[in-house]
């Protein structure tokens, strides 16, 4: 489970996430973000009954992008404020894929740090 101190909850957060942030697509997955005012980093996930009707299907997929951003925690930037949008094809990926994508998406980004 992601800390509570790393999670987007502000509804208006998020509002002013998709209004002003900048946007980085991949086939997967849809990924705002920007810069905020706090030491750390946030994120929010969101995946739509568009990606799978099965709330089983749509939460499996959130637990684990959830347990991939924990993972990368360490390397990431502080003060960046993100917000991750499931699309269908993310449903095909596992979870050493879908982490390879995140480090993809994040470095391009320029808030991952490989610190390895």
């Amino acid at each position: 489970m992601l800390p509570k101190l790393h999670r987007l909850h502000q509804d208006q957060e998020i509002k002013s996430l998709t209004k002003t942030g900048q946007t980085f697509f991949l086939p997967q997955f849809i990924f705002k973000y920007q810069k905020n005012t706090e030491k750390i980093s946030k994120f929010a996930f969101v995946v739509s009954t568009k990606v799978d009707k099965r709330a089983t299907a749509r939460n499996l997929l959130k637990r684990r992008m959830r347990a991939a951003v924990k993972d990368l925690l360490p390397n990431i930037a502080p003060g960046f404020s993100v917000l991750i949008i499931a699309k269908k094809q993310a449903l095909e990926l596992d979870f050493q894929a879908l982490t390879k994508q995140f480090i993809f998406a994040f470095t391009k980004s320029k808030f991952y740090v490989n610190k390895s």
